[in-house]
């Protein structure tokens, strides 16, 4: 389960980040993300998942894949930026990725939205 304060449940920053959030897509996820409302300088980043029927008629499928995202993203949310709403939408290919392929997907939209703060341990890592 995601940090309390990290969760997106309200119906309107949904429907706000559907309709004016900005987006970057991979092979099984999309994600969007905005900027929270004037005011909110400073709360931590609140993440949402969708997994719709497209992925699995099946209930279970689909709630073992959000279980999976959430243990995905329970340890990067003290590295996301503050201030930011972000939803992922899962496409119907997302229930063949294994683990590392789903990290990996997860990693790499994050980054291309340029949504992680950089860590210590991310910085002397990379060459100079």
């Amino acid at each position: 389960m995601l940090p309390a304060p990290h969760r997106l449940r309200d119906r309107r920053a949904f429907q706000a980040l559907y309709q004016g959030g900005q987006r970057r897509s991979g092979a099984g996820l999309t994600l969007l993300f905005q900027p929270m409302p004037a005011g909110c300088e400073g709360i931590p980043s609140q993440v949402g998942l969708v997994i719709g029927r497209k992925v699995s008629k099946s209930a279970v499928k689909r709630n073992r894949l959000r279980r999976q995202l959430r243990e995905i993203l329970r340890p990067l949310c003290p590295n996301l930026k503050p201030g930011y709403r972000l939803l992922f939408i899962s496409k119907a290919n997302l229930l063949t990725y294994r683990w590392p392929e789903l990290r990996a997907e997860v990693h790499r939209l994050l980054q291309k939205a340029d949504l992680l703060v950089s860590t210590e341990a991310d910085s002397d890592a990379k060459p100079s």
